[in-house]
């Protein structure tokens, strides 16, 4: 009895549709995303898995990852550090976990373990615990909105801060 190809299409057709294996894995990757020609964000990661539905591709950085943004002249607005990261690029949708740190150009440092980001919405999120460091000091909290690359933020929930300020003088 001889045997076709038909169970071995059978098998990958059952493998292909398994969504928790990832069908492409990449490692050293560096990323650029642009718009109109010019770059947008820089995505490096020492491993990124790549999954397909029928819905939308998903990217997955397991072993971390760095994220820098671009202003509109391609200069450097801000920079997000993460232990792990997930890209829903349908929904251009980002969850980044684990040793968040994101940084901006005006040396605002957020540290939090979650953040959610929009894309779409140009907006990032977390009802995590948030540390907010910047050159005037440094504020907790409870809760984060912000626009996507960190440039402009609003903490919610403040729990305690420590804010430098100099009194001006008054001159006679």
């Amino acid at each position: 009895m001889a045997h076709g190809c038909s169970s071995s299409v059978d098998q990958i057709k059952n493998l292909s549709s398994d969504y928790s294996t990832p069908v492409e894995v990449t490692n050293g990757v560096t990323m650029y995303y642009s718009d109109m020609g010019n770059s947008k964000m820089r995505l490096i990661s020492p491993e990124v898995h790549r999954f397909d539905d029928e819905k939308e591709m998903t990217l997955e950085c397991p072993t971390g990852m760095e994220l820098t943004f671009y202003d509109s002249l391609e200069n450097i607005e801000s920079v997000l550090i993460a232990d792990y990261g997930k890209l829903y690029t349908k929904d251009q949708f980002m969850v980044v976990k684990e040793n968040v740190v994101f940084y901006n150009k005006n040396r605002d440092t957020l540290f939090t373990d979650l953040l959610n980001i929009y894309f779409q919405k140009d907006s990032i999120y977390t009802n995590r615990p948030v540390k907010v460091s910047s050159e005037n000091g440094v504020i907790l909290g409870n809760e984060l909105v912000a626009n996507s690359n960190f440039t402009f933020y609003r903490l919610l929930n403040i729990k305690n801060s420590h804010i430098n300020y100099e009194e001006s003088k008054i001159i006679d």
